[in-house]
């Protein structure tokens, strides 16, 4: 079978699950395509897959701050990458169009590489079904776009065309360049452009990886240095993939992405602060981690709604006094949310009068904590609310 055949056969049987595409010749590389009735959703795994997401992301949302990236949250999911898509979209922190261009470009790159490897080999494609839809775990709940696989994949083949036109199946695009004969090259440049390939072809970043610094297509970046790779002037090389902060939880082989019990009842229980004190949020992050919690702070009282929204905490602590909006403001209006209405909030406050615990308690906060925060009082307070609240 082809990966044409199988998109094909698997449209026309509008399959719904993940195609695992397996080199058999032992270099042991497993690319993963997800369909939903026949159609493709996501592409992932084989070169650098955390590489590839990074360089998209810094590609199509170059103004984005990577620190409001949530990687604790998204590394419970199989499909990560995605999972942090779809996360960043709904907190408006990117437009549809930005996701669904990152999307189209990881699937594409990825038909590419099957087809790049597949001329080398016959690969070995297995189809693993998933039941009804996709589970919470898979990362792909909430699907963005639904692609017929004939588009992405006749622009895949395209490229594959041209690559093959060009003459530069030798060399792949996940490849790194560098230089190997600096003499000859500075003769044919002058010093400042000299200079600047120096600091790209520096065998770190892959050929896609460079095209983007340059602004360019990564096909037309190859014909550019094909006459030097010919020379030995400057060689591709392999690299490895940017390992991740966090450790994954890698991919299911459960045939139906079912999540077990006992997985749903330890996992690790959420906790949100909102304060605008950085201070503030990294002592709750000290106290609430070590005791085995998950953490997330939110120093932006406007994305409070929005970010208690998406995570669903299992418990809230909020600061009254906050520029804007205050604590009793953002806690009404969690209130109103159906699936929030009885998350257990806190008030955090260094003003410890009986009008706020009387005004706290009319918003429909559940309880109610001193400033400055003790470890011995904010522990007490969550185990006491957390083993109340199922």
């Amino acid at each position: 079978m082809t990966l044409r055949q199988t998109l094909e056969s698997s449209n026309e049987k509008k399959f719904t699950g993940r195609i695992d595409i397996i080199e058999n010749n032992g270099n042991g590389k497993t690319w993963r395509l997800y369909l939903c009735l026949g159609r493709i959703v996501w592409a992932d795994g084989g070169y650098h897959p955390y590489r590839s997401w990074q360089r998209l992301i810094n590609k199509y949302c170059p103004d984005l701050d990577k620190n409001l990236i949530d990687l604790h949250t998204a590394k419970d999911y199989e499909c990560w990458n995605y999972q942090i898509i779809v996360n960043l979209l709904q907190r408006f922190l990117i437009t549809k169009d930005q996701a669904l261009a990152i999307v189209k470009d990881r699937i594409i790159e990825i038909l590419f590489d099957i087809l790049y490897a597949e001329n080398n080999h016959p690969l070995f494609f297995d189809l693993i079904i998933t039941e009804d839809s996709f589970s919470e775990e898979s990362g792909l709940k909430t699907s963005l776009y639904l692609f017929h696989f004939y588009e992405l994949l006749e622009e895949a083949e395209q490229w594959w065309l041209s690559w093959q036109k060009e003459k530069l199946i030798p060399w792949s695009p996940n490849q790194a360049p560098i230089i190997k004969n600096p003499v000859i090259l500075k003769e044919n440049f002058n010093t400042p452009t000299y200079n600047k390939l120096v600091s790209i072809f520096n065998g770190k970043s892959t050929l896609k990886e460079v095209a983007d610094k340059l602004k360019l297509d990564v096909l037309k970046v190859t014909i550019w240095l094909k006459p030097y790779f010919a020379r030995g002037i400057i060689e591709l090389i392999n690299v490895t993939d940017n390992p991740l902060k966090v450790t994954l939880i890698g991919v299911s082989n459960n045939k139906n992405y079912k999540i077990t019990k006992s997985s749903q009842s330890t996992r690790q229980k959420l906790i949100i602060c909102v304060d605008d004190s950085i201070q503030i949020a990294e002592i709750m992050k000290h106290i609430v981690t070590k005791s085995g919690y998950q953490f997330m702070s939110i120093q932006n009282p406007l994305k409070a709604l929005p970010e208690i929204i998406t995570h669903k905490p299992d418990l809230i602590f909020l600061d009254l006094m906050m520029p804007i909006i205050n604590g009793y403001e953002i806690c009404s209006q969690v209130r109103r949310v159906s699936q929030l209405k009885h998350t257990p909030i806190v008030i955090l406050t260094s003003n410890d009068g009986m009008v706020d615990r009387v005004r706290s308690k009319l918003v429909g906060a559940s309880g109610f904590l001193g400033k400055p925060v003790n470890e011995e009082k904010v522990l007490q307070k969550i185990e006491g609310l957390l083993s109340h609240h199922h």
